[in-house]
């Protein structure tokens, strides 16, 4: 907080590192929302474990306290103060649906607030809210959440439906080109099926939430990121078993399917990210040497690892023959992938003018493949992400957003 004219400046609450307040992985302070009277701050604190939890920290200083959630299995963040004070709305998110809630604020001689209520229950997402009109009323964006999985087809310049434009996210394929893996958008479940479609299989069910799900080279097996950890888990079905903690992300299969590399909380440096090596049936761990500052993991072949720097400005490789990292090229890059046989990396850039590329590996060749610009992507629910994925004939996969977002004036009546 700071005074009217930007002087002052004084630190209320700094994020939880791993360790303190259950948090597992780095934490990230969003949304600070004063009260009207200028009193409270309330904010949202993001971690990898828990996802989100909603504060509240006095204005003048001291110590910051956690707000009751509404229920076990709902995200809560986004608080908005109504105008007069008595109320803090925020969005909980279950399942890839988000309500508004309301926290009433403690008056009189009540020193606990009562629990959260519900203030919508669907059919659309809400989200944003802000109270107007002496509260009487909430303006709040309502979304009808939808997507089409679409391939890139170089041969004709234009996007088309894959899978029959499926609303999914994330599809994986087996290295014959089989078998694929998916999330299905926006419940964000596990599923598998042929390449085709067909033998669909649902793998998991709410209130677990899928991230980064990658099937196997051989098509057998799944391994996923959820609230709770790394698991992998056989493509027929049936019980997962854990390889990792919250404090990880999933990267990538190695080419022979016995080891998945990821990108895991630093243990000198918890703010921070480190690569590891896990073996999927021993259990094994392994460092990955000077990779401190490196995400998104991938296997370009047996003794190679492609990654990213934390800030996505640079890919580098890493030669496990020697021990080396070399980089591979620079940008502004969003997300990345590699191509089926190992030999390409294609990614997307941010900024103004958004392009899909392919950077061969062997020599960091840059190759356009096209402009995203206009293109409106699937945002995970969760982390806001988008992603890029690549089909087993070299063409890029994306997940075009069909869903629709106005803004509601919802009508109060406050007990």
């Amino acid at each position: 907080m700071a005074d009217k004219d930007g002087t002052n400046p004084r630190v209320l609450a700094k994020p939880a590192v791993p360790g303190e307040a259950d948090a597992a992985g780095p934490c990230a302070i969003y949304y600070p929302r004063a009260s009207p009277d200028g009193s409270r701050v309330a904010f949202s604190e993001f971690c990898q474990q828990p996802l989100s939890s909603l504060w509240e920290v006095p204005a003048a200083g001291g110590a910051a306290r956690e707000l009751p959630e509404p229920a076990p299995d709902v995200i809560a963040y986004g608080g908005s103060w109504t105008t007069d004070g008595r109320y803090l709305v925020f969005v909980g998110l279950r399942g890839g649906t988000a309500d508004l809630w309301a926290l009433r604020e403690p008056a009189g001689l009540l020193r606990n607030r009562p629990r959260p209520a519900r203030i919508t229950n669907g059919p659309l997402s809400y989200t944003y809210a802000v109270s107007i009109r002496d509260g009487k009323q909430i303006l709040a964006i309502g979304s009808k959440l939808r997507g089409e999985l679409i391939r890139y087809d170089e041969k004709i310049g234009q996007f088309v439906p894959f899978l029959g434009g499926i609303s999914a996210t994330d599809p994986t394929f087996s290295r014959d080109g089989r078998w694929i893996t998916y999330r299905s958008y926006p419940d964000l479940t596990l599923w598998r099926s042929r390449s085709d479609g067909s033998e669909s299989r649902q793998l998991t069910w709410p209130p677990t939430l899928v991230w980064s799900p990658l099937i196997s080279p051989d098509g057998l097996e799944v391994a996923y990121s959820t609230q709770t950890g790394i698991f992998v888990q056989s493509g027929q079905g049936g019980a997962a078993w854990k390889i990792a903690g919250v404090d990880c992300f999933t990267g990538g299969w190695s080419p022979d399917g016995k080891s998945l590399a990821l990108a895991c909380a630093d243990k000198e440096s918890p703010a921070d990210y480190e690569l590891r090596v896990v073996g999927v049936e021993t259990g094994a761990i392994s460092v990955v040497p000077q990779s401190r500052g490196r995400i998104g993991p991938f296997w370009a072949d047996q003794n190679t690892l492609v990654a990213a720097a934390r800030d996505n400005s640079r890919f580098l490789t890493f030669d496990f023959r020697t021990g080396r990292w070399s980089q591979l090229a620079s940008g502004d890059f969003v997300n990345w992938f590699t191509s089926p046989d190992g030999k390409y990396l294609d990614c997307v850039t941010g900024g103004a003018e958004p392009m899909a590329l392919r950077i061969r590996i062997a020599d960091g060749k840059v190759q356009p493949v096209t402009t995203i610009k206009g293109l409106r992507r699937v945002l995970d629910p969760y982390s806001s992400l988008t992603q890029v994925n690549v089909a087993p004939d070299g063409s890029l996969l994306f997940t075009r957003d069909i869903g629709t977002q106005e803004i509601y004036a919802l009508g109060m009546k406050w007990p």
